[in-house]
């Protein structure tokens, strides 16, 4: 498994018609074959750039990936959404969900850059076994749809929030004077006497 042929049958795989498949798996560097893992990365950007030139930070950010020899798989901006709080001074941010990939060992030198960037407000990067799908992407977003769409219905019944239901009030309610269960207990402690 370390050198030779694998039996493919194309004459050892190094020629044009052989090296595709393998060229997207490895990346050669020097004498020594690094093998290639797929990744996901969520870019947050600057809503004001985006909204001034959304082609110039797609450049920036692929041109961030392919400083770390990345192989751009997928490509795709998000809308615009309000962020749960301030991120440099901002409330709101654009997301571009990438796919690629990239030798593990370039995953540092892309935060890095992402971080120095100016227009990057936040990055995200996971490392998956493989890159989904289109379909596979659609199957997750329906299902994200469906538990947002549940939630907002158990909120609207108090299944979250606590709003109506069993339970709750006054803890100390129907108690004594001392905190005991009040004249129910007495009743039964005077008969126990």
């Amino acid at each position: 498994m370390s050198s030779g042929s694998s039996g493919s049958g194309s004459g050892g795989g190094g020629g044009p018609a052989g090296g595709a498949a393998s060229a997207a798996a490895t990346s050669v560097v020097g004498e020594t074959a690094t093998r290639l893992r797929p990744y996901e990365a969520m870019f947050l950007v600057f809503n004001k750039e985006a909204k001034k030139s959304h082609d110039y930070l797609e450049e920036h950010l692929k041109a961030l990936l392919d400083k770390v020899g990345a192989k751009l798989v997928r490509f795709g901006k998000w809308e615009q959404r309000s962020l749960a709080y301030e991120i440099k001074g901002q409330r709101d941010g654009i997301f571009y969900l990438t796919y690629f990939e990239v030798d593990p060992k370039a995953i540092t030198t892309l935060k890095r850059e992402a971080e120095l960037s100016e227009f990057v407000l936040r990055v995200l990067i996971l490392a998956l076994d493989r890159v989904p799908t289109e379909d596979d992407e659609r199957r997750r977003a329906g299902s994200i749809e469906e538990a947002l769409r549940e939630g907002e219905e158990q909120r609207g019944e108090g299944g979250f929030d606590g709003g109506g239901g069993g339970g709750g009030g006054d803890r100390r309610r129907g108690r004594g004077p001392r905190g005991d269960a009040g004249p129910a207990d007495s009743a039964g402690d005077a008969a126990q006497s």
